[in-house]
């Protein structure tokens, strides 16, 4: 296999030829070595945190580390004594089955070589076939983030290990996904602000009021927390009203206002007079939100479009989910970022999209890669993506009544993250926390008794 890098790509210029080699031996031993899933349907994030840290420099030997520490908990590649041989018309046949992961990466390795210089629209078709968009979207993106990172290194061996994992995946939201249903998502026809539909920031506001709230009881089962259907319910019932022309500025708009506005669902949702923390499930919001570009490069209008509606659809769900927070944008959330004000004053001359040295984010940068936590480097990584777009201030105007965002101080969500997620992954959370270190908060962080039974306060 190889690694490349897609147009869309997030990465530092001046990575060596031998960290890239690195990196394609450590992706290729996991592949070889590794199941996509553990026992429970928990997700192999090896190849996520080998690539995040690898697009923003690190080391050979911080690579090697990194593999190191993923593979302590890995379940192994299963042996294979009663494989099929998986064609088109069997395609569906084995839909959620993990034992029969390899035989789907040994038909999506094929079907891909075999389409030559097409193979990413290919793929695209696979992965966004309406039959299995349900499995595509489900497992908090992990299918989609897998296969995101095949596209995003231009490698068809990992993304059709993203194909195989979408494929052998169970189903989470489930109902939404169905062909009625999500037609009704993507119809684009809600009359409001004069036809332009609500904004994603007025639709999360209707959601936090919406009555429907007090059927989600607090609980601290995670299985509970994501397994509710009202959520689902109130995703069906909003979605609908965000509006997403076929165009490409449309898409380009949609986008910065969508990633924004999962930025401060992630970055502004700790209750006053706590130590901030950020949610688990809504990072994943943001980690996956990061591959949009990159798998917009393989899709028509309409499945930009399509995705887009189904990404605001999950965003919706998940933030009912974790009890509608409120979204407290703070002072220095949406201050000037120092890293848009040092562009301004120092602009690029290398064609380096404004990536110099002397930049604040570089100190992000060496921070991620040295975290042991598996999902710090990918939400470093988002952040940066919504920094260097400019998300939501380089969006076209917008009549008053389309409320957007406020603006997202990118680079100051990065610091807190890094100061806030301070646990390795691979070491007992009991442990860290008797230490002084801080991992994700998990669940329903709307609700009082969440920042009760598990805050930490500040005053």
């Amino acid at each position: 296999m190889t690694l490349g890098h897609s147009p869309a790509a997030m990465r530092l210029p001046g990575i060596d030829p031998k960290t890239r080699l690195e990196a394609t031996r450590l992706c290729a031993r996991d592949i070889l070595e590794h199941h996509i899933f553990n026992e429970i349907q928990f997700h192999n994030h090896l190849i996520h945190h080998l690539l995040a840290t690898f697009s923003m420099g690190a080391s050979a030997q911080r690579l090697q580390q990194i593999f190191d520490l993923n593979k302590s908990i890995q379940r192994p590649a299963l042996p294979r004594p009663d494989k099929v041989d998986i064609t088109a018309e069997t395609l569906s046949k084995y839909f959620s089955q993990d034992e029969h992961y390899q035989d789907y990466i040994v038909f999506f390795q094929k079907e891909l070589a075999d389409a030559g210089a097409e193979w990413k629209s290919v793929a695209a078709e696979y992965f966004f076939d309406p039959k299995v968009l349900p499995l595509s979207m489900s497992g908090l993106f992990h299918p989609l983030i897998q296969f995101g990172y095949g596209l995003e290194f231009e490698s068809q061996t990992i993304t059709a290990t993203g194909l195989a994992m979408a494929y052998t995946h169970c189903v989470g939201y489930k109902r939404m996904f169905q062909p009625k249903v999500f037609d009704q998502i993507c119809a684009n026809k809600n009359e409001a602000n004069g036809g332009k539909g609500m904004s994603l920031w007025q639709i999360i506001s209707a959601v936090r009021k919406d009555s429907l709230n007090a059927e989600i009881m607090f609980t601290t089962d995670l299985h509970a927390v994501i397994g509710n259907s009202v959520p689902e319910d109130l995703a069906i019932k909003y979605s609908p009203m965000w509006n997403v022309e076929l165009n490409e500025a449309s898409i380009s708009a949609k986008y910065a206002e969508l990633l924004s506005v999962i930025a401060h669902i992630f970055g502004s949702t700790t209750q006053p007079q706590y130590v901030y923390r950020y949610e688990f499930f809504i990072m994943h919001l943001l980690t996956s939100a990061y591959f949009l570009p990159i798998l917009f490069e393989a899709l028509s209008i309409e499945r930009k479009a399509m995705l887009l509606h189904a990404h605001s659809a999950m965003t919706i769900a998940l933030f009912a989910a974790v009890g509608s927070p409120d979204i407290i944008t703070t002072l220095e959330m949406k201050s000037i970022d120092t890293h848009a004000e040092y562009t301004k004053l120092n602009p690029p001359v290398d064609g380096s999209k404004g990536i110099v040295r002397e930049n604040p984010w570089f100190d992000v940068f060496d921070k991620a890669i040295a975290s042991d936590d598996m999902h710090v480097a990918k939400v470093v990584r988002s952040l940066w993506r919504g920094d260097m777009m400019s998300a939501f201030t380089d969006q076209p105007t917008c009549d008053q009544e389309y409320e957007l965002p406020p603006r997202v101080n990118w680079l100051y969500i990065a610091d807190c993250v890094l100061a806030s997620v301070t646990a390795s992954s691979f070491e007992d959370s009991e442990t860290a926390k008797a230490h002084g270190k801080r991992s994700w908060a998990r669940g329903m962080i709307g609700r009082h008794e969440f920042w009760t039974m598990f805050g930490e306060r500040s005053d």
